[in-house]
């Protein structure tokens, strides 16, 4: 085999390598950042992909019906950093992930309180990865990153301080279109959207409304 062949061959699947790594790292958990309690108990979730959950099976969420919502932290894990938004845009998207699970839980019929109490979760949540939607017209693999959102996040009784729900997850948006009418952070908002949106279906499921 000529040598020019060879490193053609060698070209081609070095390449093709990493593609596999892209597709499988895509969607998948960002590393340990040390904002969960407790790290041990998360499992694959099976509804979603991307996504490591645990569930309490000592203290189900239905026992619950009120919410305290934190301030969303961004504590951007290295692959988070390294994609990372300016700090501005950090605390604009922070601000818009508890906005968004605030509104979620009220108009979903659930009360959203600042005082503890019996039957009360408190919402720890943190950012750790703000992913801008960009155009990569030099890029040899990709030419558009659609950009995304990681999020860790504990639902805690806000009595006994007891993990309820812990989840860490990690997501692309869906809009392919990346155009000047386009906000280069629409598809990390996207992202946000479908976690508040899934935050209230989950809790709606434990009270049996659907």
């Amino acid at each position: 085999m000529k040598a020019s062949t060879m490193n053609i061959k060698i070209v081609f699947l070095s390449c093709l390598m990493v593609l596999v790594g892209l597709y499988a790292c895509a969607g998948q958990p960002t590393g340990v950042n040390g904002f969960l309690s407790d790290y041990s108990k998360l499992q694959k979730n099976p509804r979603y992909a991307g996504s490591q959950i645990y569930f309490n099976p000592e203290t189900p969420l239905k026992n619950y019906s009120r919410f305290i919502v934190n301030p969303v932290q961004v504590r951007l894990s290295s692959i988070g950093a390294y994609r990372g938004a300016d700090p501005a845009k950090q605390q604009e998207i922070s601000q818009y992930t508890h906005q968004q699970f605030v509104t979620a839980l009220q108009e979903g019929g659930y009360e959203v309180v600042t005082s503890p109490g019996p039957g009360t979760l408190i919402l720890r949540s943190a950012l750790t990865e703000v992913a801008r939607s960009e155009i990569k017209p030099r890029s040899f693999l990709m030419n558009i990153s659609l950009g995304g959102a990681s999020i860790e996040a504990e639902f805690v009784d806000a009595l006994s301080g007891e993990i309820v729900v812990a989840v860490m997850e990690s997501q692309r948006g869906t809009h392919t279109k990346v155009a000047r009418n386009l906000n280069e952070y629409s598809n990390a908002k996207d992202v946000i959207d479908r976690w508040a949106a899934r935050l209230v279906q989950r809790l709606d499921e434990e009270y049996g409304k659907k």
